[in-house]
């Protein structure tokens, strides 16, 4: 068979709103397609970011910005691979592979190796991967007539109907419109591409919430007692929080503790302090699961002070693509959601691969690769975020007593395996479940449908509070005492009619 000529070859305009994970990913399969032989159709991408290249950093400067870890799963790292290359020589000495798991209960310490099923864990710093997925594109890719960036750069506004987009460059205020085949929404939960679509599209579903839940993370030298390539989960860490630890490069953890946000009032005075030196105490005295040096309690209280409460947002969409507008959705401007399970840029890599897969399936048909993409996931998506949402519980005593059930679930699924199903939490990581399959087992083992419940009621609670929409009537000694005096009269009436039927 011949290899097709230059003029048999048809330019696809491709601009990618968004340097995260997902766009960069994506970036990097549609410069594969490019250079594949047999090739009919070229992609030529504009990479829109509004921040600046963290991959033409040092690593020594990366320090500086580090964010928080992230794991990928066999799904994520799947992705990545799916990139000949890319993550042996671009990503593996930035992240930490798992060898081991553990849950502390109080100071009690279970678990081991987390080898069994055959699964890897790799733990990278959010940025880290950012910085080496833009490495791969910045050595890879600019000598290519089909590739340019531009960072520093706002978009401003999608004109769907004539399928370009607005910039303005940060650097020099000048503005510009761009036109595109096709756009890439890769630009986060308060995406501007998305946008287009809430204009275009009547029926075009969109929920943007948070995540109800407040957290810091930090990041200080190893303590002797954990090992430097575990995963440690830390429910009720402290007082009304949750956390976990995980292991960073540069002998480092990082600690990351939340609450939820119905929980507010109860959460001691000393851990909101301002004071490092109140904090540190307060952790010292409170913090249970295994011990810091006093350094490592001055560290941990010096970041825990000089930052805020974080919180993240959660998207959820019925559809993640458009025909009229030539758009389509991936990571976090489809389905950002709450990092509890770690699976969000798992996601955004996976919605990288599937659509260069599905360019793949329709032989780069538009028409039909992104009609199929949203059939194939959303309902990953939401999945994802219920899951994350929900799997978990507002309620302290609720989800303590889900815990302990699961790790009952879990001990007997592995002594009689074909007679006791694994719970969600187990075949969470696992590449050959998708997330719907984990969200129908949640489901159908009633722990997201009773969370779920708790959870909406509590979140209701709060914004009704929130709003103003409900009041508490403080009580008086007015009010006391016509309650008194109610009783007695209701008292006294009950009394006279059963004198009158005697």
């Amino acid at each position: 068979m011949c290899r097709p000529n230059a003029t048999d070859t048809t330019t696809t305009r491709v601009i990618i709103a968004g340097a995260g994970p997902g766009g960069l990913l994506l970036q990097a399969l549609l410069h594969a397609r490019n250079d594949s032989p047999g090739s009919t159709v070229k992609y030529d991408v504009t990479l829109i970011e509004s921040r600046s290249d963290l991959g033409k950093l040092r690593k020594e400067e990366l320090q500086a910005h580090r964010s928080w870890m992230i794991g990928l799963s066999s799904h994520g790292l799947e992705a990545v691979r799916s990139v000949p290359g890319l993550f042996d020589k671009y990503l593996a000495d930035v992240g930490i592979l798992l060898t081991e798991a553990y849950i502390y209960l109080g100071s009690r310490k279970i678990g081991g190796g987390s080898s069994a099923n055959g699964q890897e864990g790799f733990i990278v710093d959010r940025n880290f991967i950012v910085a080496a997925l833009s490495r791969y594109a910045n050595d890879n890719m600019t000598y290519s007539p089909h590739y340019r960036s531009k960072y520093n750069t706002d978009l401003l506004y999608v004109d769907h109907e004539n399928h370009r987009i607005l910039i303005r460059s940060k650097e020099t205020n000048q503005e510009e419109y761009l036109s595109y085949d096709l756009l890439v929404g890769a630009d986060g939960v308060r995406s501007t591409v998305r946008e287009a679509m809430v204009k275009r599209h009547f029926d075009f579903e969109l929920k943007v919430c948070d995540i109800f839940q407040n957290f810091k993370a930090v990041h200080i030298q190893r303590p002797k007692s954990v090992s430097p390539s575990s995963i440690s989960i830390l429910p009720a860490a402290l007082p009304h929080f949750n956390g976990i630890c995980l292991p960073e490069t540069g002998d480092l953890i990082n600690l990351s503790f939340g609450f939820s946000r119905n929980n507010i009032d109860k959460v001691a005075d000393e851990i909101k302090s301002d004071d490092p030196k109140v904090v540190a105490k307060y952790f010292t005295e409170n913090f249970k699961a295994f011990s810091l040096t006093e350094e490592g309690y001055s560290d941990l209280a010096d970041q825990w002070v000089k930052q805020r409460w974080n919180r993240t947002g959660m998207v959820h969409c019925n559809m993640y693509h458009s025909l009229p507008c030539k758009i389509v959705l991936l990571g976090d401007a489809a389905h950002a959601t709450s990092p509890s399970i770690g699976m969000g840029m798992n996601t955004a890599l996976r919605d990288a691969q599937k659509f260069n897969e599905l360019l793949d399936a329709f032989n780069d048909d538009l028409e039909k690769v992104l009609p199929q993409y949203s059939i194939d996931r959303v309902p990953e998506g939401n999945a994802l975020t219920d899951i994350a949402l929900n799997l978990y519980c507002f309620d302290t005593k609720v989800g303590m007593r889900t815990m302990i059930s699961g790790l009952i679930r879990s001990g007997l699924h592995y002594l009689f395996p074909s007679l006791v199903e694994d719970g969600p939490n187990g075949i969470l990581a696992r590449s050959q479940f998708t997330l719907a399959q984990v969200y129908q087992a949640g489901n159908e083992q009633g722990i997201l449908t009773k969370h779920r419940e708790v959870n909406d009621r509590i979140r209701r609670e709060v914004f009704e509070r929130e709003t103003g929409m409900i009041v508490e009537k403080p009580t008086s000694n007015v009010s006391a005492v016509a309650t008194v005096a109610g009783v007695f009269v209701c008292g006294a009436a009950v009394l006279f009619a059963l004198r009158e039927m005697c």
